[in-house]
């Protein structure tokens, strides 16, 4: 396995796109997939159909971003070019549009693209040698659903599935994410891997449990609103649970999460923020009638030693590594002072790597937030 990591800060799509394919080290048609993470100022139409043009039978995935990763740093207003070349793994995308309605009409889609390179349905053995990596737009609220309908076609729940909720700087929501050249801010891509090197995908959590937990009386999961806790309005809860005023409770939503325990795991719901009626909104669906673990954030750099001392202990050697990393992660980054510190444990451990920053992440069956999520290919 070989992978690439090229940049660009030109701001001309056609020009950015041209630039990055002059740095490539093999002719384009070899690569078996390309990814590109563009920051949302740039066209993105144009830019996705200049890079297919780049790569006419390659598959290349493009999303836009928060925030671009690179053994550069955390940075904003580029173009991150990656591309992975393996003789020996197969690939193959689908492109889901109107993802927040109807993502089930693209089923027989997902099911030929699987059983194109040798992934089947309903093979309980099919995630030893293959996995998923999936970015879904922002601003519809379509992971779960987009989730859910994946998983009713593999019916495997232990195939792994790697992804991140495309993002977007200023004031504008939109999102994109593209296939091939072909552009939706309602969907998804998705791209299948059959390969015969060693994977690694997990996810890094920095929060800690509290061992405080609130009870989910009353709730929206489709408007991602929880409205009570315990019968009592939840930001009350939520204040009293932490030890101050409401208005205190605004500004320390980031370090102060949700836990939410699924199949014995803790998976983390961020609060989006509160309304005037008292309820809080969440960037990930929490159900009514369920425990919620108050979660606190630990120390950021320990955690990436131990995800970087973890992937290396499965991928002795790795050759690809990409990253979804939340937004309000590499936010809190700044805020501290710790993103070079950060940077420089990943270049310690990988000898390539390209990332993005994401409003949401998806590990497997469940989209959470403010975790990172990481595929490492090794020989």
């Amino acid at each position: 396995m070989e992978q690439e990591v090229l940049q660009t800060s030109e701001k001309d799509p056609r020009a950015a796109a041209l630039e990055l394919s002059k740095k490539l080290k093999r002719n384009p048609n070899e690569y078996q997939a390309v990814f590109f993470y563009a920051a949302i100022t740039y066209d993105f139409n144009e830019l996705s159909m200049a890079m297919k043009e780049i790569f006419p039978e390659t598959e290349v995935i493009g999303v836009s971003t928060a925030g671009e990763i690179s053994e550069k740093g955390f940075l904003n207003d580029t173009i991150i070019l990656t591309t992975m070349y393996d003789e020996s793994t197969k690939v193959k995308g689908v492109f889901i549009n109107n993802g927040s309605t109807y993502p089930i009409v693209y089923k027989k889609s997902i099911e030929n693209a699987l059983t194109s390179i040798g992934i089947r349905c309903n093979d309980s053995n099919s995630h030893n040698d293959a996995f998923g990596i999936a970015y879904i737009n922002g601003v519809y609220n379509a992971e779960e659903t987009i989730l859910s309908n994946f998983y009713s076609i593999i019916k495997n729940d232990n195939f792994k599935l790697a992804g991140g909720t495309a993002g977007y700087t200023g004031d504008t929501p939109k999102t994109f994410v593209s296939y091939n050249g072909m552009v939706t801010q309602d969907g998804a891509v998705m791209l299948f891997v059959k390969t015969r090197c060693k994977f690694d995908i997990r996810q890094e959590v920095i929060f800690n449990p509290t061992g405080k937990t609130v009870f989910v009386s009353e709730s929206d999961p489709v408007k991602r609103e929880i409205v009570r806790f315990d019968g009592k309005p939840a930001k009350t809860v939520y204040a009293e649970k932490l030890g101050v005023t409401e208005m205190q409770a605004e500004s320390i939503t980031f370090e102060n999460p949700f836990g939410r325990n699924m199949n014995g795991n803790i998976h983390i719901a961020a609060l989006a923020g509160f309304t005037a009626d008292k309820k809080i909104t969440t960037f990930a669906r929490v159900v009514p009638n369920s425990t919620l673990e108050m979660m606190h954030i630990g120390n950021a750099l320990e955690k990436a030693d131990e995800t970087c001392n973890g992937i290396k202990s499965v991928i002795a050697n790795p050759k690809f590594t990409i990253m979804m990393s939340c937004i309000t992660r590499t936010m809190y980054y700044e805020r501290e002072n710790i993103g070079k510190e950060i940077i420089k444990k990943y270049k310690d451990t990988f000898p390539t790597f390209a990332g993005l920053s994401v409003y949401g992440e998806q590990y497997n069956r469940v989209h959470c937030n403010q975790t990172l999520v990481t595929v490492v290919i090794g020989d």
